[in-house]
């Protein structure tokens, strides 16, 4: 039955799928894969990169919209970000990630990130200052889905 059915699919290829919405996440982000941080323009070049080299397969990955990567916060979960210190991510997820990701969403020079050990989105300048990472995803956006109401 559906109901008994998990949150989130470990495909063993590298990816995650989350059932509730049928997105499939990268199940490394870009500190985990790189060991490096990136600004929002380097996150952008880092998903088209994935999408380039077909991660799992697949060459349509992109930058997570605010609303996706918010949905992965788990407020019942944790695991351990690069630091030990905890975050609200579910773990199927491996310890070892930024805390603070990007993601597509911005305006102007601004850009969102999420915060998952606060477990809330921010703003912050898009300079080459602000170094975050960045988890892929590739799925319907949830910006173009049909309303749920």
């Amino acid at each position: 039955m559906a109901e008994n059915r998990p949150r989130f699919t470990d495909n063993n290829d590298g990816t995650i799928t989350d059932n509730l919405t049928g997105l499939m996440w990268a199940k490394e982000d870009s500190w985990q894969m790189e060991a490096r941080w990136l600004s929002w323009d380097e996150a952008s070049e880092y998903a088209k990169n994935m999408a380039y080299q077909k991660l799992a397969g697949y060459n349509d990955w992109r930058l997570p919209e605010k609303e996706e990567m918010l949905i992965l916060i788990d407020p019942d979960h944790c695991i351990q970000d690069k630091y030990g210190k905890d975050m609200k991510m579910n773990p199927v997820f491996p310890n070892g990630p930024l805390a603070t990701v990007w993601t597509a969403d911005g305006v102007g020079s601004d850009g969102y990130i999420v915060n998952f050990t606060l477990g809330k989105a921010d703003v912050l300048y898009k300079s080459k200052s602000g170094r975050m990472a960045v988890r892929v995803v590739r799925g319907t956006k949830m910006s173009e889905r049909p309303s749920q109401r």
